[in-house]
């Protein structure tokens, strides 16, 4: 009898266990486990907070959002090669712009293609060499003033709601063609970044042998870049490219490319002369060669 009355209790309380675990709501694999999916509908676009904060920007300053900002984008460019550090460019249908992120392996959850929206609220707009960012501020010891910085991955986790799956068929995955004439207009420096094509050109390195980003070939010892140079007429925009790159060691294509990647321009303060453009390379993979 003892042990019919144990079997009853034990079936009793599984059945119990049983009923509590189905009252639990089932998971939703709708909803991404990464960022914040309270945020609301985009209000403003990228172009629109550009021209607003134009002149903080060129002036290498930075300004905090007070109110309820929120852009949509897509991801145009990020770290999985590791030429583009601490950093994801988003683009809508006006243009684009650099949030900084002080984390690694955001590829992991926001590969090329995602569609995010930011809260900008209580985070901070500005400009490095006078290209806008998004991001926070921080103090820079080796000119002992305060700068636009990188968010913490906790903060862009609460700023960042996740919009679906990656699609390369997004209309924001379409880059602008570059032409000498847009590269001739100083003026034009104010909208980087922007996500283009290079249409038809060739490194100016690409020897044979030459790679594209060795160590040995590194600006400075505390500046881990290496630039090369790509003429479109007698327009020269420099690539800038980071040892760190899965790429660095690989020799440099010869040969005509059609190059997408990320426009952005770096204004040294101070020196009128030192304001070019620039070219953030993804990975190789953008380069398409072109066949006659």
């Amino acid at each position: 009898m003892k042990t019919l009355k144990f079997l009853s209790i034990l079936a009793l309380s599984l059945f119990a266990a049983t009923s509590c675990m189905n009252d639990h709501d089932a998971p939703n694999f709708e909803q991404p486990p990464y960022g914040n999916n309270e945020i609301g509908e985009a209000n403003t676009d990228i172009v629109e907070l550009k021209t607003k904060y134009a002149s903080t920007i060129s002036g290498n300053g930075f300004e905090q959002f007070t109110d309820e900002t929120i852009i949509e984008g897509v991801v145009v460019a990020n770290d999985e090669t590791g030429n583009v550090y601490k950093q994801l460019v988003i683009n809508d249908k006006t243009g684009a712009i650099i949030i900084g992120i002080d984390d690694v392996g955001l590829y992991s959850v926001l590969p090329i293609g995602t569609r995010v929206r930011l809260n900008c609220k209580n985070l901070y707009i500005g400009g490095y060499g006078s290209l806008a960012q998004i991001g926070t501020k921080y103090f820079n010891t080796k000119y002992s003033e305060y700068q636009i910085g990188r968010m913490s991955k906790f903060d862009f986790q609460k700023h960042v709601k996740i919009m679906g799956k990656a699609a390369s068929t997004e209309p924001e995955m379409t880059p602008m063609v570059v032409t000498e004439d847009f590269l001739a207009d100083s003026n034009n420096k104010n909208s980087a970044p922007i996500y283009v094509v290079l249409k038809n050109v060739s490194i100016a390195e690409a020897d044979g042998t030459r790679k594209f980003a060795p160590e040995e070939e590194q600006i400075s010892e505390t500046n881990t870049a290496v630039e090369r140079n790509v003429s479109i007429g007698k327009q020269k925009v420099i690539f800038r490219l980071s040892t760190y790159a899965d790429f660095a060691n690989e020799v440099i294509p010869q040969g005509n490319f059609d190059i997408t990647g990320v426009l952005t321009r770096y204004r040294n303060p101070g020196s009128s002369s030192k304001d070019y453009w620039q070219f953030m390379l993804t990975s190789t993979a953008d380069m398409k060669p072109v066949t006659e």
